[in-house]
This record gives C-alpha cells, structure tokens and sequence, in this order.
C-alpha cells in the first residue's frame, strides 16, 4: 500500500500512472490495464461545452493540473475513536460494516459481522488485487470502461483504495455495508472506484459516502461499477456531500442478470460542481430497476445527472424518480433516456423528474427522453419544474407558521413521496439534517 513517503511525483501522466502501480506493488496485468486507460484518456479530447452531454454545465474554471494525483494521509485507524469527529459523525454510533478511505488511502476498516457470513468479501480495491487477484481481474472494468468518457479513463488510470465487496452464491447479507470517503487535504484528487459483485440468489446493501472539511478546494472522479447475477438483488445508495469546493464527476452503471433486482438512491447535496452518469444496464428477462435520486442545491451549486434505462432484454421494469429542490443561484440539470432494443417486448419503464424552485435565481432543466424499438411496451415520461406555490405559504402563515417553517414543510412534503421509498433509517435521518440545514 502506498503511503505518505511514496507520492507520485511525476503527476497526471503516463509516468505518474507507472509510479502509483510501482508503489503499490500492483501485478502485471493491472499495470497494464492502467497504462492502456491513460492511453485512452489521452486520445479523448477534452469536454468543449458544444457536446450535447456538457452543454448545459460550466466547467470552464476546471484545470487538472491544479490538482494532485495522489494524496495519503501516511496512518492507519484501530478504532473509530483513531478518526477526527466529521468522520465520527458520518459514521454514527456504530462502525460495524464500514470502511474509510481518506483522501487517495483506505485507513480503517470495521467490517462487523460480515466477516462472519462465510464467502463474503468486503475490503478496500487495494487490499482485494492481493488477497482476490481472479475475481478483481474477472470484474474490474468490465462494467464501467475507460472508452466510457475522459473522466471515466482518468479513473481507469489513477483509481486508488476503492471499495470491493463480493456476496457469494445464495448468501444474504442483512448488515448494510458502507464506505465512507473523506478528504480533508486542499488540492488533492479522489479517484475512488466501488466494484460490487452480487453472484446468484445473494442480496446486499452497499453506500457510499462522500464527505470533506470545510471549504477545502478538491476533484473527486469516481467509478462505480455494480454486478448482480440471476435472482440477485442490491441497494445502492451514493450519498455525495462533499463541502461547497469540491468538483465531483462520478460514472455509476449497474447490470442485472435473469430476475435481477436493483435498488438505487444518488443523492447530490454537496460540491460546488458535481455530474454524474447513472445508467442501468437490463441484459436478461425479469429485471427490475427502481432508480430513485434527489438534489438539494444553494448558493451556486451546479448539479448534472444523466441517467439510462436500458432495456436489452424484455419482460422487464424499471421505475425512475428524481427530484429536486434549488434555492438561490442554484441550477440542476436532468436528462435521462429511457432505451428500449428490438426485441425487448413487455418492457414497463418509466420516468419522472420533479423540480421545486425556492428562488427566482435558481433553474431546473429537464430534458426526459425515449428511444423505442419494439412495439408491445409501456414506456412514459415526465417532468415538472415551479416555484413553491404562495397559495401553501399562505394557507400555513395563516395559521401561525413563520414563513421560513412554511416553506421547509413545503419541502418536506414534496420529497416525502420518494424518502418513503427508502427502507435505511439511518440514511433517511441523515436527509433530514441535510434538508433542515440547507433551508436554514
């Protein structure tokens, strides 16, 4: 494992890329993959906001080269008491099931009682390429691929610490298992990769947690890859929170087999610009998606989420609901696309995206998409944007409600429909924080 006597010197480059895998003593064949994605990160030319996927986000002001590649803390935690208190905090009263990465380097893990249930894997990235060489080979990158985007190559090459968890055949895990990922360091890079792997009739609960202190200016290129076989089922839930300095790009794509099972929550409430791909991949008969997302934006928060239903195989659903609530100079962008291939009959999809604006400033675009090609299907769409409806205020200040209280139960109304789909209470409460203070 890296540590703070070995940084990489050489920066973003294909010398940088040698110098991490050198330092973590990685095989052969993962060096090479890394090497390969760099090629492919450099071969793809930078976003120019003319494409349709960036034109409707400003990332002008980003520049790579002030930022470094890798960044470790040099110590390892013992007990959750070993961690600073927003860490603490993070992770609540128990740490059982949880692993830390801060900054580029995994430094605890509390794995709690799935290491009891025999077969379960759950360790950083780093420590599974040494101890589950075959099934990291087998699964790494082959969900989300360096071809997938310039972030998503810059991943491929740089990625380090990251999440594996493995859930065997028939095994299920009932303990929610959660990476917390904390930077506190101004300038560096969190290049965290998650690789989830659900083998037949398992079940687990994975989220990722992303948080940072105070106003610290840092990039965050995430990868999240998520595997679920035949009759398999998996929530995920990506909580970012980074604090208001944070650039966070983040690609998440999930692929189910026969009577799949999925469950998805990506909630964006922190970073000063944060663009996520969120994409379900339904490549057999039976698979069922419920992909649910909810935005809170202040100040001049930019939030981008683009989202796929991709229907390959018939006999099929997915439910998406994504909803936001801007106030100030906020901006929330949604397109999702709903893809149905030839032959995929009986597929039942469907989409929402509402938008609640708190402030004549803030803006919600909503760009919801269909692409048919098969002819026994029931595929809709929908969205909606407005501002809080003063008729409500009123109804509530009439009855001795100040305004700021009317307009929070307003708010806690609107997105209650889609918290009552979230089975955690743990993440549940730590929405509700979230939601009070960003309306204080």
């Amino acid at each position: 494992m890296t540590s703070a006597s070995a940084p990489v010197k050489a920066g973003f480059s294909r010398a940088g890329v040698e110098e991490l895998s050198w330092a973590k003593g990685e095989p052969d064949w993962l060096r090479e993959r890394r090497l390969a994605a760099w090629d492919v990160f450099e071969q793809t030319p930078w976003p120019t906001g003319k494409e349709e996927e960036w034109k409707r986000i400003d990332i002008t002001g980003f520049r790579l080269e002030e930022y470094a590649p890798f960044s470790d803390p040099g110590y390892r935690a013992a007990s959750l008491a070993d961690l600073p208190e927003v860490v603490r905090n993070a992770v609540g009263a128990t740490a059982d099931g949880v692993l830390v990465q801060h900054d580029s380097a995994p430094v605890a893990r509390f794995a709690g009682e799935a290491l009891g249930v025999e077969g379960v894997v759950f360790m950083s990235l780093d420590d599974a390429v040494r101890q589950h060489p075959e099934l990291v080979r087998e699964n790494l990158g082959s969900v989300v691929k360096p071809e997938d985007g310039k972030f998503a190559a810059l991943n491929a090459a740089f990625w380090s610490g990251g999440t594996f968890l493995y859930i065997p055949n028939g095994v299920e895990c009932a303990l929610p298992l959660r990476t917390l990922h904390w930077s506190s360091t101004a300038g560096s890079s969190i290049f965290s990769r998650t690789l989830v792997v659900v083998e037949d009739q398992g079940s687990a609960t994975h989220i990722d947690d992303y948080v940072s202190d105070g106003d610290i200016r840092a990039f965050d290129s995430g990868a999240v890859e998520l595997i679920v076989k035949n009759g398999a089922k998996l929530r995920y839930v990506s909580l970012q929170d980074w604090g208001p300095s944070v650039t966070s790009f983040n690609f998440m794509r999930g692929q189910t087999g026969r009577d799949g099972t999925m469950n998805w929550l990506v909630v964006g409430l922190g970073s000063a610009i944060s663009k996520s791909n969120v994409e379900a991949m339904i490549l057999e008969p039976g698979c069922n998606h419920e992909m649910l997302g909810l935005v809170f934006g202040d100040r001049n928060q930019q939030f981008d989420h683009h989202t796929l239903q991709d229907h390959q195989a018939g006999h099929s659903t997915s439910d998406l609901l994504f909803k936001g609530v801007l106030k100030d100079s906020a901006r929330s962008i949604f397109s999702g696309l709903i893809r149905v291939a030839p032959g995929a009959q009986r597929t039942d999809s469907y989409q929402a995206n509402r938008n609640l604006l708190l402030s004549d400033k803030a803006r919600a675009d909503s760009v919801p998409t269909l692409e048919i090609e098969a002819n026994d299907v029931r595929c809709t769409h929908g969205a909606t944007v407005g501002p809080i409806d003063p008729e409500q205020v009123f109804y509530l200040q009439a009855r001795a409600i100040s305004r700021p209280d009317a307009e929070q139960m307003i708010v806690q109304g609107f997105l209650e429909p889609l918290l009552a789909r979230i089975p955690l209470e743990n993440v549940k409460q730590r929405l509700d924080e979230v939601i009070a203070r960003k309306m204080a």
